[in-house]
């Protein structure tokens, strides 16, 4: 099996600028929650958020070492592949729906 290199590469741009922008998110939603006078540590959901979607990267890349050398008849190697690629769904669903938790707290304490 062949891997792209641009596809990956440009894989990992977009999952740093989309950490970036978790990081720049849990940034604006302190001075947010600084404005409203409401202290809280859900700024730091979106930070966690920003380490679920790092740790779903790794888990992204673990496998290509594998397809160079990929037998489809080795059970073991196509079972790791499938445990990566679970971990790293894992990951960014986790990074999403940390984000979103975060973002639906601070709109439903603003809106009352």
């Amino acid at each position: 099996m062949e891997i792209s290199i641009a596809a990956e590469l440009l894989f990992a741009a977009g999952v740093a600028l989309f950490c970036l922008s978790l990081f720049l998110y849990a940034r604006i939603l302190r001075r947010l929650l600084a404005l409203i006078r409401r202290p809280s540590s859900i700024w730091v959901l979106p930070m966690v958020g920003a380490g679920f979607l790092a740790l779903g990267a790794i888990f992204h890349f673990i496998p290509l070492a594998i397809y160079p050398q990929l037998d489809p008849s080795r059970t073991d190697q196509l079972m790791q592949i499938c445990q990566n690629r679970t971990a790293e769904a894992a990951g960014i669903f986790l990074a999403g729906s940390v984000s979103i938790l975060a973002g639906w707290m601070y709109t439903r304490w603003t809106s009352r």
